[in-house]
């Protein structure tokens, strides 16, 4: 291990030779340097080797080289190149290789070492790392994609891009990415010859000819020097002068170089049509077409599948790389295969407004076909078309700047939910986007919107009790009501929320605003806000713990709940009744880590110096380490408050007690190092602060 270290530093004697030679960096930084790279490659020799290690020693060199480079950049006297210009990305190109050796399965590391190639602009070194990582993760979709993408991009290679892709696709066939790039990449590629025609001014109509002469002949010829007309004799005389001319021209190339040059072959009608786009099999999209109906074959019943083809197409504003024959081909095959999903019918329905954008002329057209189709649609009465059919009148509506169109829109959406009404059709998505568009666009009063939206909730959530959206907004729209109002109803429903509602945490924070206004407007004595917080907190211990995604608000309400109810008796009894209540509360449960920093952040706020104080917040960070402990950041934190207060043989014996625990000695160390230099940022906790601003916003209602 050590002969080969030996190796690679003797290595760097050329180079940072000629580093100190050009003063670029010093002896001393050299030497450190040298120390530096030795400790790394010594770290990479382990037995058992980390790719933290190998990601530390990339880092290092990557900021190295980029000092390297300002150096540089700063002496104009050094223009030659010389070994440690290129030393410094050959070195980081080696660690690469060398890492990727012992953890060739790791796509992160691959991904970083393409993104450095492609900041280098190593073009040949970045077309191997391709090959290799392809080889080694065939089944990796993003990997195609990048090397498709830069052949396409960085090397305007459609034909190797499409090579790659169709490769890709062979293994494969179910990746739904590959086929909508290969599908993105046909477009792009047409769009950009469209493009690069208009420019030239191929494939111009008949009209916009005609309409560019008038101009021409509109232009004031008094200013203008005008040129002799040309005959038809002249011109054909010229022409042969011209053709001589070139003969005498070609005769005199072959004289001098020995050979014949190639001459171009002339454009005859047949080449110039198929170079139109109306005859381009290509340019009229039938390749990217091929795509599409290949990719259903393959994946034929998956409609968000269908619609990503369709946003690829509809992405392209000018020129359209498809045609209104290939998009309407791809609507008439989703309408034919998903006819019982509402989603693809509603995707349909939009075909006409989806072909332009709100600016441009034919918008308003397909505003009216569009609605159109969504009323027959509709005429089914299935809840989903009509919350889709809202959801979208509703997104138009905000997305046009036009005030008739606007006025269009909202009468729309008016006669949605009242046609929905009267038809008997409801859903809990409907109700909600039936409240939600009345108070963000009725000009009622307050009090009289509230009542309205009011009376479409109480019977909402009648139908559907179980809907903590609907209650949510139930619970939100009664706050702002007078505070006598608030008193008559809200407890009742509060109680029927938290035995319904207990794993929703907004729920919850909406309860504890209520009982905290309730007490400041002495609606309700301490001692009910007291047994309403820890029957709460009784209701939530009882929930299943959060062991999957789905369920991790159920720990952050377990952690909220006591620290609000704690930092409550703060603000009511002082720091004698948090201790009144956290050690009862001790007694009762097993608390966890958020609850005990919640403890200890109260006790510092009363004072850190007071013995007892001193004496009750090491017992509760004992308790915190207990809780978990291998949390480095308990430690650290009790050995900031240690230092702070003075106390360093007692930090000692936590540092000493930490080293035992932690995982990585070595990491802690730096981070104690942070700590003690005040560059630590302590960590919440997963302690939640109540917004005081809930509890505002019901005074000002009341």
């Amino acid at each position: 291990m050590a002969d080969t270290v030996q190796f690679y530093m003797e290595e760097m004697i050329p180079e940072m030779r000629d580093l100190e030679q050009k003063g670029i960096f010093t002896k001393k930084e050299i030497t450190s340097i040298l120390k530096q790279r030795q400790k790394y490659e010594y770290a990479l020799k382990r037995r058992i080797a980390k790719k933290a290690d190998f990601l530390r020693y990339i880092e290092y060199e990557m900021n190295l080289e980029a000092l390297r480079k300002k150096r540089r950049a700063r002496m104009v006297s050094l223009t030659k190149q010389s070994i440690s210009d290129y030393a410094g990305p050959r070195r980081i190109y080696f660690i690469f290789k060398r890492c990727l050796t012992k953890f060739k399965g790791d796509i992160s590391i691959w991904l970083q070492y393409i993104n450095y190639a492609k900041k280098t602009g190593a073009s040949r070194t970045l077309g191997k790392i391709f090959a290799q990582a392809i080889q080694l993760h065939p089944a990796n979709e993003k990997l195609w994609i990048l090397a498709a993408a830069w052949e396409w991009e960085e090397n305007a290679n459609i034909v190797a891009a499409r090579v790659l892709l169709q490769r890709a696709l062979r293994l494969n066939t179910t990746t739904e990415a590959l086929w909508h790039e290969y599908f993105r990449l046909e477009l792009v590629y047409i769009a950009k010859i469209l493009a690069r025609r208009q420019v030239l001014g191929i494939d111009k109509s008949e009209a916009e000819i005609e309409k560019e002469l008038l101009q021409e002949k509109a232009v004031d010829s008094d200013n203008m020097i005008l040129l002799p007309t040309v005959t038809g004799e002249e011109l054909a005389a010229f022409n042969k002068d011209n053709e001589s001319a070139k003969e005498d021209t070609t005769s005199d190339k072959k004289s001098k170089k020995g050979k014949k040059e190639k001459t171009r072959a002339p454009l005859t009608e047949e080449k110039a049509e198929a170079y139109q786009q109306e005859k381009n099999p290509v340019l009229r999209g039938e390749v990217a077409m091929v795509v599409y109906r290949n990719g259903i074959k393959e994946i034929p019943s998956s409609f968000d599948f269908r619609k990503g083809f369709l946003d690829i197409a509809n992405s392209f504003i000018k020129p359209k790389p498809l045609n209104g024959e290939s998009i309407q081909a791809i609507y008439d095959s989703i309408d034919q295969d998903f006819k019982d999903l509402p989603e693809a019918r509603a995707l349909v329905a939009r075909r006409a407004i989806d072909a332009y954008n709100v600016d441009e002329e034919g918008y308003v057209k397909g505003v009216a076909v569009t609605v159109k189709e969504f009323w027959n649609a509709c005429e089914g009465g299935e809840p989903k078309l009509w919350e889709i059919f809202a959801e979208n009148m509703v997104a138009e509506y905000h997305r046009t700047q036009e005030e008739n169109l606007k006025l269009y829109f909202s009468k729309t959406i008016d006669k949605i939910f009242s046609s929905a009404s009267k038809k008997n059709i409801h859903s809990e998505a409907l109700y909600l986007l039936q409240i939600n568009w009345l108070l963000s666009s009725s000009k009622l009063s307050v009090e009289s919107l509230s009542n309205k939206a009011l009376g479409i909730l109480d019977k909402a959530v009648a139908q559907y009790p179980l809907s903590t959206p609907l209650v949510l907004q139930q619970i939100r729209l009664l706050q702002t009501l007078p505070r006598a109002e608030q008193i008559a109803r809200l407890p009742e429903i509060f109680a029927r929320a938290t035995k319904e509602h207990p794993e929703s945490f907004e729920m919850w924070r909406e309860y504890v605003a209520f009982l905290r206004t309730a007490y400041r407007e002495e609606d309700m004595t301490k001692e009910q806000v007291e047994e309403a917080f820890l029957e709460a907190i009784r209701i939530t211990t009882t929930l299943l713990p959060d062991v999957t995604e789905e369920r991790a608000e159920i720990g952050l309400i377990k952690q909220s709940l006591s620290s609000w109810f704690l930092v409550w008796i703060n603000e009511v009894e002082g720091i004698e009744g948090v201790r009144r209540v956290y050690q009862s509360l001790m007694k009762k449960s097993l608390p966890d880590l958020a609850f005990f920093m919640a403890c200890i952040n109260l006790e510092k706020k009363n004072s850190a110096d007071e013995p007892e104080s001193r004496k009750a917040i090491a017992t509760l960070y004992d308790k915190a380490i207990h809780a978990d402990a291998k949390n480095e950041d308990t430690y650290l934190s009790f050995l900031k408050h240690l230092n702070e207060t003075g106390q360093i043989e007692e930090a000692n014996k936590v540092l000493w007690r930490a080293s035992k625990a932690v995982s990585d000695n070595d990491a802690f160390a730096q981070r104690h190092s942070e700590m003690l230099e005040g560059r630590w940022t302590e960590p919440s906790f997963g302690i939640i602060e109540l917004d005081m601003d809930m509890d505002m916003d019901v005074d000002m209602a009341s």
